[in-house]
């Protein structure tokens, strides 16, 4: 997995206080976070964003693991609380897990808990509402009826989904979800400066790229359903000008499957006579946005997908699986192009048009960093979850009159 690490600029997201001028609120922001994935880097955005915008913010993470790790070398206040499903074979540790949160939850007296996802919500969720808090529970994937409702057995005040992709996928497939209050909240990020043509030389020099080549980049899990093999194969297809004057880089990792998946792919790569370079997991992705001029999302299911934001934050063209959420981030041929999912000829003559118009590859990029200023920026997302904090944690008597 590769994920930018948290940038954090004050005097952006202290416009967020300024424009909410009622007392801060106490966040217990709980996370499963079995591994280091868009959810747990989303989380740890909203955190920094909430504790910047003046809120008092507790995260309750179930995993000793990378998302503990990097969330407490961020600043943030964490408390270590093992996590399981709620079920009758995790009953003893479905014990030891809701008399810890207890214990925290008294001790802090939050204004309202956030579950980061649906799991989450199912494992926190019961301890919250026996204590009468607030539940906001936050969706981020797709899962069928069975589990939606499963999962969802605790109910919550307010269900946020991070596309109206996803809440109009699920609470078809979930008719309680559906009769519950649902609404869509995109997540943000802290918009970093824009690479300058200094930049782009300097991160190539450090990379050890080609200076001359048109660099095309996929970051993000090595996995199936990130469509590494479609973006193999459309390199494949590539006319022989594109692919001479232009160098496929992946930047990632297999973590759910111990590294098999990608080296599957190397091996796809090598069948195919495709010269892709893969990097593995890196910390240093900003350093790759700066130094590529087009980034690849062929994604067969994507609820939105940091991975787009933060290329359209660095001024990046991103071609993207029209698919999912992708199509709420990129505007075809206004902020990037969007292609079929699972169509390696489509994402190739994609891939075509960008490498060979420079003219076209800048005012994409130009147009997607603007789309990221007004509508996915931190101060955006921070202001939406608050609102949404805000009504739920409101009296009966005020939200009825």
């Amino acid at each position: 997995m590769t994920l930018s690490p948290p940038v954090r600029d004050h005097a952006a997201t202290n416009s967020c206080s300024l424009q909410d001028e009622q007392p801060p609120l106490k966040i217990a922001l709980a996370t499963w976070a079995p591994f280091l994935a868009g959810a747990e880097v989303a989380a740890e955005r909203l955190a920094l964003g909430l504790v910047d915008a003046g809120h008092d913010v507790m995260v309750i993470v179930g995993t000793d693991g990378e998302a503990l790790t990097r969330y407490r070398d961020a600043g943030l206040r964490c408390e270590l609380v093992p996590m399981v499903t709620t079920d009758k074979w995790t009953f003893w540790k479905t014990v030891r897990m809701q008399r810890r949160l207890r214990e925290i939850f008294l001790r802090e007296q939050p204004d309202v808990v956030h579950a980061n996802d649906l799991p989450t919500s199912q494992m926190v969720g019961g301890v919250a509402r026996r204590m009468g808090l607030p539940l906001v529970c936050h969706h981020r994937w797709v899962f069928q009826r069975e589990a939606i409702d499963w999962l969802n057995k605790h109910g919550a005040e307010r269900h946020l989904f991070v596309s109206q992709y996803l809440r109009d996928t699920l609470c078809s497939e979930s008719p309680n979800l559906s009769a519950a209050e649902c609404a869509v909240a995109y997540d943000g990020l802290v918009l970093p400066p824009l690479p300058s043509d200094e930049d782009k030389r300097a991160a190539r020099a450090a990379l050890g790229l080609d200076p001359h080549k048109i660099i095309v980049l996929q970051a993000g899990q090595l996995i199936e359903r990130k469509g590494v093999a479609d973006a193999l194969r459309a390199w494949g297809q590539l006319a022989g000008d594109a692919r001479e004057n232009s160098e496929l880089h992946i930047v990632g990792d297999d973590l759910e499957n111990e590294g098999r998946y990608c080296r599957e792919m190397e091996r796809l790569a090598d069948q195919l006579g495709v010269d892709a370079r893969f990097h593995g997991f890196r910390r240093d992705v900003p350093i790759w946005l700066a130094a590529c001029d087009v980034v690849l999302v062929p994604s067969h299911v994507e609820p939105l997908g940091n991975a787009t934001l933060e290329a359209m934050a660095a001024g990046r063209p991103v071609i993207g699986s029209d698919t999912g959420g992708i199509p709420e981030m990129i505007v075809d041929h206004e902020t990037g192009l969007l292609v079929p999912p699972r169509d390696p000829s489509a994402l190739a003559g994609a891939i075509h048009a960008l490498v060979n118009d420079e003219g076209r590859r800048a005012s994409l990029g130009e147009a997607a960093r603007r789309r990221c200023e007004e509508v996915f920026s931190i101060e955006s997302h921070v202001a939406s979850v608050v609102s949404h904090y805000r009504e739920v944690t409101m009296p009966a008597s005020v939200t009825t009159a």
